[in-house]
């Protein structure tokens, strides 16, 4: 299964010095597969305009970049909407991790087991105070899933909660899943996106909506765990804490897993 082409690695990042450092450091040298950095925001790309597997997401005919507190999404509807070429398989992956050596072998053997789920690299219960109780994008969500599609998100989540044998949910935008699932997913999620709006809780609120899609569309989730770490940067300051970056970002640049 190693340097397998069936699944690309594709990394959404805004600031041209923090790749340029991934790129110096061999980052992501080892991960065997092709890899795409999806560059979003409107921050400075004139180091990296000419690098092959960098895209530029603003200079897309078919982009949001007016919606930054969208994150990833950003990245995911550019990918999707301008059509542009990928594997059979995507780790859609955030700037801010690391990931192991068996990163790629564990997310492929996941995704043969299950083609149609969406893979998360970490999981927690649902029941969990911050899935919906005490988060700021739940509300959002579940106006925008009332508006949009006339349904009632709350009880449908309970419900599940009870009765289902997953009572997991994929935190983080850190995910793969087959490029029909991500098309789909961009399908149902653009609409809800749009009435949410660019607003600070609309990440939040995406993050969320990748388990409620999971739901509705039968799809389901599989957990891949040890093999990413997540340095949640907070670069949109929409949570209630502050890292030290220049540090962070040399741990990341070396793929470091722990942050001690």
């Amino acid at each position: 299964m190693k340097n397998s082409p069936q699944i690309g690695v594709v990394i959404t990042i805004h600031d041209q010095e923090l790749l340029l450092a991934y790129e110096a450091q061999k980052k992501f040298s080892g991960v065997g597969t092709p890899l795409t950095y999806m560059f979003v925001g409107s921050g400075p790309a004139d180091k990296i305009s000419t690098i092959p597997n960098v895209i530029i997401a603003r200079n897309l005919p078919n982009n949001i970049e007016d919606h930054k507190y969208l994150v990833d999404f950003t990245s995911w509807y550019a990918l999707v909407r301008n059509n542009i070429p990928s594997q059979k398989y995507l780790a859609l992956i955030q700037y801010d991790v690391s990931i192991s050596q068996d990163f790629v072998d564990k997310s492929i053997n996941a995704l043969s087991r299950a083609p149609m789920a969406v893979i998360g690299y970490a999981p927690m219960a649902m029941t969990d105070r911050n899935f919906i109780r005490d988060n700021m994008g739940y509300g959002p969500l579940k106006l925008a899933c009332s508006a949009i599609y006339g349904i009632e998100i709350g009880p449908l989540l309970k419900s599940h909660i009870k009765l289902s044998g997953d009572k997991m949910w994929p935190t983080t935008n850190n995910v793969a899943m087959s490029r029909e699932t991500l098309e789909d997913f961009v399908r149902w999620f653009t609409p809800l996106a749009m009435h949410m709006g660019n607003e600070k809780p609309v990440g939040h609120a995406f993050e969320r909506a990748i388990k409620l899609y999971c739901i509705l569309s039968g799809r389901g989730n599989s957990y891949v765990s040890n093999v990413l770490s997540h340095f949640q940067m907070n670069s949109h300051e929409t949570q209630d804490f502050r890292k030290d970056t220049s540090r962070l970002s040399r741990l990341l640049a070396r793929n470091v897993m722990s942050q001690e």
